[in-house]
């Protein structure tokens, strides 16, 4: 089963809920301050999906502002370097786990994507029956 790593920021509810809720849901993870300790661009390649960057950014950092990403269309290349540049442009919490992410922080959603990344990460156990024959 993959490592669960939380991105966040002291400051932030999102993150603080985040936090909170995997505590009490019993999740076991990682928590990295995402400001001195920012997601590699390797990783942020992987999570960022180039049909919908605008959901991997924070609306209310002044990058996001000053930039007019509002206003305008942007690449993937120019969003990592700008997230790379100012992490706080990086929509927080960023969860990740076996190279897949969750974004923002929604109770259901978070806790879907924890069990069902421990469900695909789990490998599989056979019971034979006492029916069965061994080959």
């Amino acid at each position: 089963m993959g490592e669960i790593v939380l991105y966040a920021k002291k400051s932030c509810t999102q993150c603080k809920k985040a936090n909170a809720f995997l505590n009490k849901k019993g999740v076991h993870y990682q928590v990295k301050d995402i400001v001195h300790e920012p997601p590699p661009r390797s990783l942020l390649e992987k999570v960022i999906k180039a049909e919908n960057i605008y959901a991997s950014l924070n609306q209310r950092s002044t990058t996001y502002k000053d930039n007019q990403l509002g206003k305008r269309r942007t690449t993937k290349n120019e969003a990592i370097r700008l997230m790379l540049k100012d992490p706080n442009l990086i929509k927080r919490p960023l969860i990740i786990r076996d190279n897949k992410a969750y974004q923002g922080f929604d109770e259901k959603s978070l806790l879907d994507f924890v069990t069902l990344q421990a469900a695909l990460a789990a490998p599989a156990v056979v019971v034979p029956s006492e029916n069965s024959e061994s080959i």
